[in-house]
């Protein structure tokens, strides 16, 4: 891989390039499952233009290239997921050598070696969440899509932490990192914001409801205790919640709404 790469989206690029010069086709393109859809990273067009790179489509890529002959190779990481695909298109029927297919298969391997890469930058180490960097680039890649946010902060933790120890702590976290996934959707993000503090960022909502709906949710999980070392550990959230709904708002204004929530229910729990 040459050493100026250093994304996702180098990566497609240099990957492109290399297509263009051995497939004569009309579209060439690189799709990323992002949420509930698909971005194209990277798209190189002859003629007639059928997709563009950067553009997010909430529908599968297949229906956007119309009758056109297609062939595609799905990009796959180490967790064996399928994480986009390098497209084919063109009006004539396509018609693939052995040798064409094996090009294809390294370059998508390639490409899932390098999401490898780059989801070890995004990710905290200890609970598998993504972490504040992936944030930042949630921060860029915002549009006007109907969001929502969740602000969680847990109650006591520090408290926790000095009766049991940093080593129980973490565990505690693990554990409850796991069941916050189980409370969400596949397309939405939870983000360790920081030691004690979980953002959850919520794609393509239909209505308000959505949100307060996994916000009952995750109140109730809490509810059950997470046994740690086989014992027993009852903790509970401070939760805040914004959405868009109605109005435009940037990603970092919800995450700033949803954390003075959690602040207002936090400081409500204190009185006596």
């Amino acid at each position: 891989m040459p050493s100026n790469i250093r994304s996702l989206d180098d990566a497609a690029g240099h990957v492109l390039q290399l297509l263009t010069r051995f497939f004569h086709v009309d579209t060439l393109f690189i799709a990323i499952k992002e949420g509930s859809g698909h971005r194209i990273v990277q798209a190189y067009n002859r003629k007639d233009v059928i997709v563009q790179s950067g553009m997010t489509y909430r529908t599968d890529v297949s229906t956007i290239i119309g009758q056109r002959s297609t062939y595609f190779v799905p990009i796959s990481a180490s967790d064996h997921l399928i994480h986009g695909a390098i497209y084919l298109v063109d009006r004539d029927r396509l018609s693939l050598s052995g040798d064409d297919v094996t090009v294809l298969n390294s370059m998508a391997a390639l490409l899932g070696y390098t999401i490898d890469l780059e989801y070890a930058t995004v990710t905290d180490s200890l609970t598998g969440l993504y972490n504040r960097r992936f944030l930042d680039e949630l921060f860029q890649r915002h549009t006007d899509a109907p969001l929502g946010v969740i602000f969680i902060d847990l109650n006591e933790f520090k408290q926790i932490n000095d009766n049991y120890g940093h080593d129980f702590g973490d565990l505690l976290l693990i554990e409850i990192a796991k069941r916050l996934k189980q409370q969400i959707r596949q397309s939405d993000r939870i983000i360790r914001y920081g030691g004690d503090e979980f953002i959850i960022c919520f794609q393509n909502l239909n209505e308000e409801n959505g949100v307060r709906a996994v916000y009952d949710k995750i109140s109730a999980s809490f509810l059950d205790p997470f046994i740690i070392n086989g014992q027993p550990v009852f903790i509970s959230p401070s939760i805040g919640v914004s959405s868009n709904q109605g109005r435009y708002a940037s990603l970092k204004q919800l995450i700033m709404d949803a954390d003075q929530a959690m602040y207002q229910m936090k400081q409500t729990r204190k009185k006596p």
